[in-house]
């Protein structure tokens, strides 16, 4: 994989990362939903809850 590649392989990663934790927000305050249920309905793997948990303090 070249430089090219790799750098739009990062930004795709960093765009659907950012994606996620916005629809998170959304469902958490447009629907009321903590962010175990949220992650939930959206699908997240438990592997991944603990990462999108600090995005979301984070932010």
């Amino acid at each position: 994989m070249d430089i090219v590649e790799r750098r739009y392989q990062k930004g795709y990663q960093e765009g659907f990362r950012i994606g996620v934790v916005f629809s998170l927000r959304n469902l958490m305050k447009n629907m009321t939903l903590t962010k175990e249920q949220a992650m939930e309905a959206l699908g997240i793997p438990e592997s991944e809850r603990e990462g999108y948990a600090k995005e979301l303090i984070m932010e």
